[in-house]
């Protein structure tokens, strides 16, 4: 029988070998080429382009002191070259070891389209990450140098300073508001805030947290001569590191952009009105033993006064009478209220180069009712910061200043409005100081610096009216009272003590006043005041 079998071998063995080596030849090929396309094409090729990128580095900021509170780094981000991914399970894995909050779907979407070669993943990285996904050694991961602007003090003066975009643009707060500066370079913004004393401020409403079971705060710190403003504070805290990426309650700015009733530190503005006007004399007496109906609101206080049959303004001051606080305000009647709380600033908006406050909410009406209520810091709602303006004419003698947010400070950009005379100030400053030792400000008295200030307690308005247990109390403070340098307003939202049931001002935010001043003071250079006679000669002013 014929044989096939060897004429066979013969023919296709030698091809056999031939056609194997040829094949591990072009597999080994390809796979030099790849090594050399990604070594050519990958990482450099695609972050090159972007880490050259010419802009000019974004300018610092600064406290009035030159501290550092923002400034711009050279940062490491992440992106991929999916073209360069021979295995996407393994790259998102590692991405994930590091970044367990990327979802592995929308990472393996990323590296579909093996067309792509640069695809961002992660902007930001600090060293730490860098260095761990560098270590997973996975193919197609870029790490691209890019500005990256960083806060040297972490939450300080978060509000205030706000946050960047991944692309460096200002999206919130002095970053938003002088992005155009910023963008320039250049020298750093100097800001009139002072680092230490915000530190004090934030400290302290912090502490107020730990006592009060509250809700929100804050806290400012203002020149009275010059308006610069030196702490701005809301709380919670917000951490600028965070950019955008915290809860709509930390990223409120409560001192600038929340409007709201703060009660009884309204009432010496209503003196000092009808003081202006002249229907109303520091020695009148007052009858405030009994509820008063003016308008549709019937006036009560909630803690009747000791002989109240006849009490002096500074006892309605002191012992906060809403009644006697609305027999003033009749006096001078709804018109007048209005045209001197307007000079005061508390009717509109701020309307300036820089941070801007809310507008405020107020009556549709002023009539006889909303006269009444206004009278004692009801039916009426503004902004913290727009509020402690209102106090600085009490100190500087008469003189409503425009607020300034940065240094250094150009005279010519300050706004000085008289609003009311000299002798009108000093008499309502001796009955704030007759306030805080002797009246329900007695909690502010930091010793030494002759504290002299009011204390706010209003219900919060609810869909049923007003609600006796929510509460918005409120210290509004001068110091030191014989050569007035600074006002320190202290707003607590829903304060409730954690032990006790107090939850009026006097209790609250009058004592977290006292702990602001008593620490900031020797920080403002403001020395202590030891001479008695001095702070009696404050109060005889009235």
């Amino acid at each position: 029988m014929r044989s096939y079998a060897a004429p066979y071998e013969d023919v296709w063995g030698p091809r056999r070998g031939r056609i194997v080596a040829a094949a591990l030849a072009l597999v080994f090929v390809v796979i030099v080429g790849r090594a050399a396309f990604v070594s050519f094409n990958g990482p450099d090729r695609s972050a090159v382009p972007v880490a050259k990128a010419e802009v000019a580095r974004r300018a610092d900021i600064v406290d009035r002191k030159g501290e550092l509170l923002a400034t711009t780094i050279t940062g490491k981000s992440l992106a991929v070259d999916p073209s360069a991914v021979w295995e996407s399970r393994d790259v998102v894995a590692a991405i994930r070891s590091v970044f367990p909050e990327l979802g592995e779907d929308a990472l393996t979407a990323m590296m579909a389209d093996r067309k792509r070669q640069f695809v961002w993943v992660k902007r930001g990285l600090s060293d730490e990450q860098a260095t761990a996904l560098k270590n997973t050694g996975v193919e197609g991961l870029l790490f691209v140098e890019e500005p990256q602007r960083v806060y040297p003090n972490g939450r300080l003066a978060g509000h205030f300073l706000g946050y960047t975009g991944v692309d460096g643009e200002g999206l919130e707060g002095v970053e938003r508001v002088f992005d155009a500066k910023l963008k320039l370079g250049g020298s750093a913004l100097k800001l009139s805030l002072d680092a230490s004393v915000q530190f004090v401020l934030e400290e302290e409403l912090d502490r107020a947290f730990a006592d009060f079971d509250m809700k929100g705060a804050a806290g400012i710190v203002v020149d009275a001569n010059t308006g610069e403003v030196r702490a701005i504070a809301s709380w919670p805290t917000m951490d600028p590191r965070q950019r955008g990426d915290q809860s709509d309650e930390a990223k409120t700015n409560r001192a600038l952009n929340s409007r709201m009733e703060l009660g009884s530190i309204y009432k010496p503005l209503t003196v000092a009105a009808a003081l202006e006007a002249g229907v109303l004399q520091p020695t009148d007496r007052f009858d405030v033993s009994k509820p008063i109906k003016i308008g549709a609101v019937t006036v009560k206080d909630a803690h009747p006064l000791e002989h109240a049959s006849s009490v002096s303004v500074t006892d309605i001051l002191a012992y906060s009478s809403n009644i006697g606080s609305s027999e003033i305000a009749q006096r001078m009647g709804p018109q007048t209220q209005r045209i001197f709380l307007g000079r005061v600033g508390l009717l509109t908006g701020l309307k300036q180069d820089g941070p801007q406050w809310a507008s405020p909410l107020i009556p549709a009406r002023w009539d006889q009712t909303a006269m009444a209520t206004v009278a004692y810091g009801h039916g009426i709602s503004v902004s913290p910061m727009a509020f402690a303006m209102t106090y600085l004419p009490f100190a500087n003698g008469g003189e409503y200043v425009t607020p300034t947010f940065v240094e250094p400070l150009d005279p010519e950009t300050v706004k000085r409005t008289r609003v009311m005379s000299a002798q009108t100030a000093a008499s309502v400053l001796g009955m704030l100081r007759t306030t805080v030792t002797t009246g329900s400000g007695k909690n502010a008295d930091a010793k030494g610096y002759e504290v002299a200030g009011k204390t706010g307690t209003a219900e919060k308005p609810g869909p049923n009216g007003y609600d006796a247990d929510r509460n918005i109390t409120s210290f509004a403070a001068i110091f030191p009272a014989s050569r007035p340098q600074y006002v320190v307003l202290v707003v607590l939202d829903e304060a409730q003590p954690r032990t006790g049931v107090n939850r009026t001002a006097a209790f609250t935010s009058a004592t977290i006043a006292g702990k602001v001043i008593a620490r900031a003071a020797p920080l403002l250079d403001v020395r202590p005041v030891l001479d008695v006679a001095a702070t009696k000669s404050v109060v005889d002013a009235q």
